[in-house]
């Protein structure tokens, strides 16, 4: 069998070892952007229905998934690929990783370093697939909002409801802060700011009243 050139190799783990080290920052910055705060700006549209999961707060934006209701009633399952960007930048890092450490430190014969280096990249990977799977998969079975639970929720009006038009409002869950479109149970319009309390959940939508005031409760 031919020999391995080892400058080649050495070569070839570094890349590696850099993408991979690069790739995993990269995607734990964008990852992080998912945050950011765009205060004084309000944009509310109710009746747009976009799949995925858009929260921006400060900025009233929130586009929801799962049967088509913008507060995540009944969310689909979530599901983590083998090959999404976290196993791929931990396989690229520890292979380039570990090849290095192999050749570089212990001398050892490069199909052997090959074969560590394989070996340790699909552990390793495989585990964060097991443990990133695992955790997402968690986080999204007690933090999703049945649409029982909904009711009795206070929320406040960011677009008015009108007698026949819905509106929108906010609230928050254990899920965190989340809008929905909304009618008025009792047909009468309400304006924005008002706060109110969801009576009922109808499809997409939610019912909700304005909240009592303190002279109608002691009453």
């Amino acid at each position: 069998m031919p020999e391995l050139n080892m400058g080649t190799l050495s070569c070839v783990y570094s890349v590696l070892f850099f993408l991979g080290l690069g790739y995993a920052i990269f995607i734990t910055i964008t990852g992080g952007l998912a945050d950011v705060d765009l205060p004084d700006v309000d944009i509310d549209v109710p009746h747009i229905d976009l799949p995925g999961d858009v929260d921006i707060p400060g900025a009233d934006i929130h586009v929801g998934g799962g049967e088509g209701f913008s507060g995540g009633i009944d969310a689909p399952d979530v599901s983590v690929s083998p090959l999404s960007p976290i196993t791929i930048a931990t396989f690229m890092t520890t292979f380039g990783g570990v090849g290095l450490i192999t050749t570089q430190f212990f001398g050892v014969d490069g199909r052997w370093s090959l074969l560590w280096a394989l070996g340790s990249g699909l552990a390793l990977a495989g585990l964060m697939y097991v443990v990133v799977s695992q955790f997402l998969i968690g986080s999204q079975g007690s933090s999703e909002v049945k649409a029982a639970e909904l009711v009795g929720i206070d929320a406040e009006v960011t677009v008015p409801i009108g007698t026949q038009n819905p509106g929108q409002v906010v609230y928050v869950t254990k899920s965190g802060r989340m809008t929905s479109m909304a009618r008025s149970a009792t047909g009468e319009p309400i304006p924005r700011g008002e706060f109110v309390t969801i009576v009922h959940v109808q499809g997409p939508q939610v019912l909700v009243q304005p909240m009592a005031s303190e002279t109608e409760e002691e009453m």
